[in-house]
């Protein structure tokens, strides 16, 4: 019996030890979302991108064109590494860009990588042709 005892919980023991939980991760914008969008003002300004998370080595942030396919498209806009558990990412476009993107957060860790997609559009005035 305790035998049986001891190598249930060596395999315990081992089977933990090799399972690594997928870590949570929390994303906020400056301007927030609106549903599924984040609305951007006319004009020239910027968009932050704060990612809470614990344990990752570094982060990306790409802006890909919306459509299918446009992975080919896709611009760096941040690239930092180290470990911290909140980083913060900002972006700045003037009045001349045309913005209605994705923008993909990628996190890196030795073990593991995710990814996270967020909808970024402007915002017109009423009297905007649009």
């Amino acid at each position: 019996m305790p035998t049986k005892i001891f190598f249930s919980l060596m395999l315990f023991f081992l089977f933990s030890a090799k399972v690594q939980a997928f870590p949570h991760m929390t994303i906020e914008t400056v301007p927030a979302p609106e549903g599924n969008w984040v609305y951007l003002p006319e004009g020239d300004g910027e968009m932050k991108i704060i990612v809470r998370i614990s344990h990752a080595q570094r982060i990306k942030v790409w802006r890909v064109p919306t459509g299918t396919q446009q992975w080919e498209f896709r611009e760096l806009i941040c690239d930092s590494s180290g470990e911290r558990d909140i980083w913060t990412c900002t972006w700045r476009y003037d009045e001349r860009d045309t913005i209605h993107d994705h923008f993909v957060v990628e996190l890196i860790d030795k073990d593991w990588s995710m990814k996270e997609s967020l909808n970024v559009t402007r915002r017109h005035a009423e009297n905007h042709p649009q």
